[in-house]
């Protein structure tokens, strides 16, 4: 079976949705259409495995080299990992290797927003503090009192509104 690769592009980030399977007979193709996007400059890239039923060593091999292709220049994030395909990358410690979430929106780095015209600063740090809540650290909701956590993080956002 041959791989799709649909490329698009979201906010600077190459996005790579593909289909089929990631294998031995395939990988050169996504390898051929990374490195392409390298050399005309691209840095940020997502891979949208929701397509892929199967990947094998050698789909491995070219998700890991694209990584190091662009490690200290840009970005590789992955999405879409079926229950198969999650755990052949569980099994070979690549998922402690890469950024991985359920689906695009999940991997796309986001952008530090300046304030909008007229926007005021109690807007703009409500904003923040909202951000800074979104994404507490793993630590906090590890604790045995969640709640007591996000009812005073929910407090102090309300004080600033």
């Amino acid at each position: 079976m041959a791989l799709e690769i649909r490329e698009e592009t979201i906010a600077e980030v190459r996005v790579l949705g593909l289909t089929g399977r990631l294998d031995t007979d395939t990988a050169a193709d996504l390898e051929l259409a990374a490195q392409d996007l390298i050399d005309a400059g691209a840095r940020d890239f997502i891979v949208d495995l929701g397509g892929v039923g199967y990947v094998s060593s050698a789909g491995l091999r070219v998700l890991l080299m694209i990584g190091k292709s662009i490690d200290g220049k840009g970005s590789l994030r992955l999405c879409g990992l079926n229950a198969t395909v999650r755990q052949v990358f569980d099994v070979a410690g690549f998922t402690q290797l890469f950024v991985i979430g359920a689906d695009r929106n999940a991997v796309l780095p986001k952008a530090k927003a300046k304030p909008a015209a007229g926007e005021s600063g109690k807007d703009n740090a409500l904003a923040l503090a909202a951000a800074k809540l979104l994404a507490a650290e793993k630590s906090v909701f590890a604790e045995a009192k969640v709640e007591a956590a996000l009812a005073a993080a929910a407090s102090r956002l309300l004080a600033l509104a």
